[in-house]
């Protein structure tokens, strides 16, 4: 029996994610596919570097290639915890995915948006 392509079991989606601290700001960078399956693994991460206090948090999503409504839910989610602890929240050049997402649901006016880090972190750094 040989398999088909569609027969083949697609491999699981992958969210990756990195933090880095510039400065007084924290730094998260999130790449990958970001919907249901992986929203708790960026929900961790982006509160994690929340609950760290800085002066500034930035969310990189140049890499995201695949953004449903459940990213936009937790963005959404941690932008109204932003700004319940005092901390400025910045999206970081979001892939064009992500901007399809955020202009279909109307969100696009709702977040800060930078096109480098160092843009967003300016004022930030040392």
């Amino acid at each position: 029996m040989t398999n088909t392509p569609a027969d083949l079991p697609m491999p699981a989606p992958v969210l990756k994610t990195d933090t880095v601290r510039v400065g007084d700001a924290v730094v998260c960078v999130l790449s990958g596919d970001l919907h249901a399956g992986t929203k708790a693994i960026g929900g961790q991460v982006l509160n994690e570097a929340l609950e760290d206090g800085p002066a500034l948090l930035a969310v990189d999503l140049d890499a995201v290639e695949l953004f449903t409504a459940d990213g936009l839910n937790l963005l959404l989610t941690l932008q109204d915890a932003a700004r319940a602890r005092g901390v400025p929240l910045v999206l970081v050049a979001p892939s064009a995915a992500v901007r399809r997402v955020l202009d279909v649901a109307g969100a696009a006016g709702t977040f800060t948006v930078r096109s480098t880090i160092a843009e967003a972190t300016a004022g930030y750094s040392p």
